[in-house]
């Protein structure tokens, strides 16, 4: 077998690994007697060599994974084959505690561990080593990122909602309707969208105060979106308006569901803290991406047929109908 360094040099390689190398060092046999406890291990855990040196790996340390690692130690010696466990999967194989200079939160060493075999000058395998990595900085490094990654993801969540229906708001519905537009254009499935407003709805605050208006849009906005598919997106749009994007589905389809949405509305009852009941109803107006039409175009022909509810007497659904094409002018009779 090739040597590994050169026996010529005036280098302690034992004493290397022993004291200096940065890596916790832990040699068993095949009866997990320990063979070698270098200095990181002493360091970490507290226990002098003299103190670990032939005893058995689990009585000494009784803490350990016993079921595991006796696994993962047979299969190193039987196999001869090296196995790698990260922090990421198992924090730690022996509980160190973290070094006083570290200035990090973790109360543990967060451990990377490798076994692999040992062999003897005759390249027989006469037991396993498993090397210790501190990866602590690393691993708080990550955990601090990830934590950093959700709060970023929360703010941006918060900044999407309503405060008072935790519907997306009005920025929101800007954004995801000129993207479902271009969806629409590139996958070519339809799309509608509805505006919504609810009747009347400054009589209910003037009769039962904003409190009583507020919990009007909290129970409206939960059963509207208890009603909805999982790739419609209600938005409050403002006051007492929302807007709803209706995607892979045809302005016939879309009226359909809105009249169960309006029918389950009026039949509502609000109870408000006081006792009182509050029902109320809502106008619709519904309408469709034609070809080329812009965001402003469809939310525009929305508003329209909303406004034409509520001159047919509110509590009613109309769908915007556009203007038939008319036919080129018939060709001039030949002379």
């Amino acid at each position: 077998m090739d040597r590994v360094f050169d026996t010529r040099l005036p280098f302690d390689f034992p004493r290397i690994i022993d004291d200096l190398l940065p890596v916790g060092m832990v040699v068993v046999d095949r009866r997990f007697t320990v063979v070698m406890w270098n200095r990181f291990m002493e360091l970490n855990s507290s226990m002098r060599a003299e103190s670990v040196l032939g005893k058995n790996l689990f009585d000494a340390f009784p803490e350990l994974n016993r079921n595991w690692l006796e696994k993962k130690i047979k299969s190193c010696l039987v196999l001869k084959t090296a196995s790698f466990s990260s922090w990421q999967q198992r924090p730690y194989l022996f509980r160190f505690k973290v070094s006083s200079m570290d200035s990090g939160e973790a109360d543990f060493m967060h451990q990377d561990a490798s076994i692999f075999p040992v062999y003897d000058h005759e390249g027989v395998v006469q037991g396993a080593c498993i090397a210790i990595q501190d990866v602590t900085a690393i691993a708080e490094a990550k955990l601090l990122l990830d934590r950093t990654m959700d709060q970023a993801l929360d703010l941006e969540e918060t900044s999407q909602r309503d405060g008072l229906t935790g519907l997306y708001n009005r920025k929101f519905f800007d954004e995801q309707i000129t993207q479902e537009i271009l969806s629409s254009r590139r996958y070519g499935w339809p799309l509608a969208l509805a505006m919504i407003d609810i009747d009347h709805f400054k009589t209910v605050n003037d009769t039962f105060g904003h409190d009583g208006g507020d919990a009007v849009l909290r129970n409206i906005s939960t059963q509207l979106r208890g009603m909805l598919r999982a790739s419609d997106t209600l938005c409050r749009y403002g006051g007492e308006e929302f807007a709803l994007i209706l995607p892979h589905i045809n302005q016939d389809s879309a009226s359909v569901l809105l009249e169960r949405l309006r029918k389950a509305v009026e039949g509502m009852q609000v109870a408000l803290e006081d006792g009182q009941q509050v029902t109320v109803t809502m106008s619709v107006g519904l309408a469709s991406l034609q070809d080329g039409m812009t965001p402003g175009q469809l939310l525009g022909n929305a508003d329209k047929s909303l406004y034409a509810a509520k001159r047919a007497g509110r509590n009613c659904i109309v769908s915007h109908v556009e203007p038939a094409t008319p036919a080129p002018p018939s060709p001039p009779p030949s002379p």
